[in-house]
């Protein structure tokens, strides 16, 4: 099979799963679910697979660590509802979990879709070492992170409210006082979900953040 695109039936399904978010429903729908939203998803990845590889040789390539489930891990959250009603892929290391990786990510909701790079929350075995790769070549990092073709990308992160460097230039400080990192792009318009050039311009996005990405990974 071919990604297609996903379509009205994707986020039609979103929609009655969040006012229907039960057992007995998801698993009424369960074929709605695997041909308009698991199917397309994982074809979308097989697709942008040759080119995540080429970013990253060492993220783990099998779909049920990139792709997302649907079922919610309820265990540690005040919210009990046992679905998502969206739906998510993200790149891991081998051998790790999500929580501990930098990934390339691109999600999809009724609300529109994004895509970008970052990681959960704070991750010092991430951010330490990144912190002396800007200090050690803060031109090469200043030049990747202000790249006009990442304008349309925000960037994310929580901030340490002293500096982590004190003596660090002036210019590098915003960055090595993150405590995350992440470049982000969103956009409320599903209908370019709808077609194979949404695979494109996932694939597009990558590419642009490619280097900045391997500077973050130290790669």
């Amino acid at each position: 099979m071919a990604f297609n695109g996903f379509s009205e039936e994707t986020y039609r399904f979103f929609m009655e799963l969040r006012y229907n978010n039960n057992k007995e429903f998801f698993h009424a729908n369960e074929d709605r679910y695997r041909k308009f939203v698991r199917t397309p998803m994982t074809e979308l990845v097989k697709e942008l697979l040759p080119t995540m590889l080429a970013i990253d040789p060492g993220m783990d390539t099998r779909m049920m660590t990139i792709v997302s489930r649907m079922n919610r891990d309820t265990r540690f959250s005040k919210n009990k509802l046992p679905y998502r009603d969206h739906m998510w892929f993200g790149t891991r290391d081998i051998g790790k979990s999500v929580s501990e990786c930098y990934v390339l990510y691109a999600e999809i909701s009724p609300e529109g879709y994004g895509y970008g790079m970052g990681m959960w929350d704070g991750n010092r075995e991430i951010m330490n070492p990144l912190r002396e790769r800007i200090l050690a070549k803060p031109n090469e990092f200043l030049e990747l992170v202000n790249d006009k073709r990442l304008d349309r990308f925000i960037m994310t992160g929580d901030s340490y409210k002293k500096d982590k460097i004190k003596d660090a230039p002036e210019e590098l400080k915003p960055y090595l006082n993150l405590k995350s990192i992440g470049f982000t792009y969103s956009s409320p318009m599903l209908k370019r979900t709808f077609t194979h050039e949404f695979k494109d311009e996932i694939e597009q996005a990558f590419i642009d953040l490619s280097q900045l990405y391997r500077f973050i990974k130290g790669l």
